[in-house]
């Protein structure tokens, strides 16, 4: 949906008419560019070949922007004793006439959804769009009566846009010219500034949701899960004159494929543009266009799901992969248990700063400051164990692998605990070989967040993804998909530090900026740790940090909150994938009293459980002690905390196969 000078002033015509008790507008009186986007996002129609008229939710925009020309663009502010409810607006405004708008400026774009979504999640402007959405009429600077608190919110239109926009139905209408655009442009997230597209058909585009911009500039382009899917179809389909992909076609097509019959000339047709082989099989263009189908009727997901990793732990799978072949080619023993992973560990980092030490000489101050700090304390240590458990944290490393996936402690033949590399842990070991880096949630995001319908990552986001290889000039790179797969994919655990309870104990559900979480950690953690602790918090969807500058919990950070709302201050990990291992595998071999909310274990299922969660028994009793502790587990029974902690780990993944996404080839 794009509205600009001409949409509203089209708007504007449409509504008089109407409201003149003309039946219709002439097509030849409203410019025809400008009907056929309105026509795409749903806010128009044809009522005959040559009459046009609005739909209901093109009226219903009209009368918001006329509402709005009446507020006209001058600020305003009501006396508190004349405000209803509970706030009292400090600061509203309207709108010029459209007469009066800048040429080229856009009142709703996709980068404005974006704010408006986020704002009404947040429960608050964030502080990305605060200008945009006031400036548009969309937004109002109120005061809590009871707490004196002020902020920006979104103002009656704001909502009612959000609104329209969400029950608008867009059309899908992609000739062969527009057909051939798509197969042209890069697949996204890249500058919007490089793209040679003509403005109408931008627009088309965007008014079909196909593409998306960031906000709060529409600096940043991208193909939206629903452009993807058929941007892949036209790309080895969708050949020919006149109409390649439309709702009709892809109906059809639908048809074919669920009935097995269609009209000689509509089997003839989709022969044509390459959706059904000579033989009537489906071919992969037809598949995608299947998929388009589905998102196109409302199958595109509302969460974006991310993942993080440092440099650190990507060298913690790589000295396990170490030891695992060490340990078959020359000695069993070198199996990576804690305690042999720890000994390699601490040469290969004794061994790092040595040479780092050796490299930087008397100008350590030249290294970035963490490094800096624990290589000053390496040149005068005495005991380089001591050394490397004060710099590094490696159960902290492992427990955060397992967490995404990339690991799993389990036991060898002896009942020995040991680690093993996940197939996604090989995946992202074999990417981290050939560029070692940190790879950020945001950055992740800037892959993943364009699989929804109007989103695309700012420049920042978009910026930290290139820098880490994730994103090329114009698309996702390899390693990109890989990450965005694994986000998608990889199942989480529930696990966090002792930092990153501290940070998320910060986040309230709703009503908090990025910014606002640095300041109310200020002199309990340095910014480096807040940082990763927030990194970590959004990889697990604990999380979100929106594009407007707002964090918010997720349902499943919802629930981990109150799960964890008994466990002491200073608990080391309160929750982490051991615990939660334990608590899943009495619950298989439990009972649940639903009125109780609990599961009640049997002694003797004890060691049902045991061999369930495939840990070893120590770390399974040490485990249970640590989930008694946290409160999740009694003496012989689930408790409603631990139940909370297993919808949570529920809520941390999709739970379902993800569709409309550009996977690896």
């Amino acid at each position: 949906m794009v509205i600009k000078k001409e949409h509203a002033q089209a708007l504007e015509r449409l509504l008089a008419d109407e409201q003149a008790n003309k039946p219709y507008t002439p097509l030849e009186e409203v410019d025809e560019p400008t009907f056929v986007e309105l026509e795409l996002a749903g806010l128009a129609r044809f009522s005959t070949p040559v009459r046009i008229v609005p739909t209901y939710f093109g009226r219903e925009l009209a009368l918001l922007l006329r509402d709005l020309y009446r507020q006209g663009p001058d600020a305003r502010s009501e006396a508190e004793e004349e405000a209803e409810g509970e706030l009292v607006v400090l600061e509203g405004r309207g709108l010029a006439r459209p007469e009066a708008w800048p040429e080229g400026w856009r009142w709703i774009g996709s980068e404005v959804i974006a704010m408006l979504d986020a704002a009404e999640r947040a429960g608050r402007v964030g502080p990305l769009a605060a200008d945009a959405l006031m400036e548009r009429g969309l937004a109002v600077r109120v005061r809590e009566r009871a707490t004196k608190k002020e902020y920006l919110t979104l103002s009656t239109a704001g909502r009612k846009v959000l609104e329209i926009y969400r029950a608008a139905e867009p059309g899908l209408e992609i000739d062969a010219a527009l057909a051939e655009v798509v197969r042209k442009l890069p697949l996204g997230p890249a500058p919007a500034s490089e793209l040679p597209t003509p403005a109408h058909d931008e627009q088309r585009l965007e008014a079909m949701r196909l593409v998306a911009y960031s906000l709060p500039d529409s600096d940043v382009f991208a193909f939206t899960a629903l452009g993807q899917a058929v941007k892949k179809a036209l790309a080895t389909g969708g050949w020919g004159e006149g109409d390649v992909l439309t709702a009709d076609i892809l109906w059809a097509l639908a048809d074919y494929v669920d009935a097995g019959e269609a009209t000689e000339a509509g089997l003839a047709t989709l022969q044509a543009l390459g959706y059904v082989g000579p033989a009537g099989e489906l071919l992969p263009a037809g598949e995608w266009a299947l998929e388009a189908l589905r998102l196109w009727q409302g199958g595109v997901r509302e969460d974006v799901w991310s993942f993080a990793l440092e440099a650190e732990e990507a060298e913690v799978l790589e000295q396990i992969a170490a030891l695992w072949q060490k340990a078959s080619e020359t000695n069993p023993e070198e199996r990576p248990s804690f305690e042999v992973l720890r000994r390699a560990m601490i040469d290969r980092k004794a061994a790092e700063y040595k040479a780092l030490v050796e490299k930087y000489g008397r100008k350590l101050d030249a290294m970035p400051e963490k490094q800096r700090l624990i290589a000053e304390r390496f040149q005068t240590a005495a005991d380089l164990a001591r050394w490397y458990d004060d710099n590094f944290d490696l159960r902290e490393a492992l427990l955060s692998l397992e967490s995404f996936g990339l690991l799993e402690t389990g036991e060898d033949e002896k009942g020995r605990e040991v680690f093993y590399l996940t197939d996604w842990g090989e995946l992202v070991l074999d990417d981290q070989r050939a560029n070692r880096r940190d790879v950020s949630a945001t950055a992740v995001k800037a892959v993943t967040m364009t699989r929804k319908t109007f989103s695309a990552p700012g420049h920042a986001w978009w910026r930290e993804a290139r820098e880490q290889g994730l994103v090329g000039s114009a698309e996702p790179t390899r390693s990109g998909l890989l990450y965005a797969q694994l986000a998608e994919h990889a199942e989480r655990l529930p696990h966090l530090s002792r930092y990153e309870l501290m940070v998320f104990h910060a986040v309230p559900a709703r009503g908090m900026s990025v910014d606002e979480v640095y300041a109310a950690l200020e002199g309990k953690l340095d910014r480096e740790r807040i940082r990763w602790a927030l990194e970590k918090l959004e990889a697990r969807h604990l999380i979100d940090r929106l594009p407007d500058g707002n964090v918010v919990e997720t349902r499943a950070g919802e629930r981990l909150d109150r799960a964890l709302a008994g466990v002491p201050e200073g608990f080391g990990n309160p929750v982490n994938p051991l615990i939660f291992r334990v608590v899943e595998a009495l619950r298989a071999v439990g009972s649940l009293y639903v009125k109780e909310k609990r599961v009640r274990v049997l002694p003797r299922n004890l060691s049902e459980a045991i061999e369930y969660s495939g840990l070893p028994r120590d770390v399974f009793e040490d485990a249970l002690e640590a989930a008694r502790a946290a409160g999740f587990v009694g003496r012989n029974s689930i408790n409603e905390a631990g139940l909370l902690l297993l919808e949570a780990a529920e809520a941390m993944n999709p739970g379902e196969d993800v569709h409309g996404l550009v996977e690896l080839e």
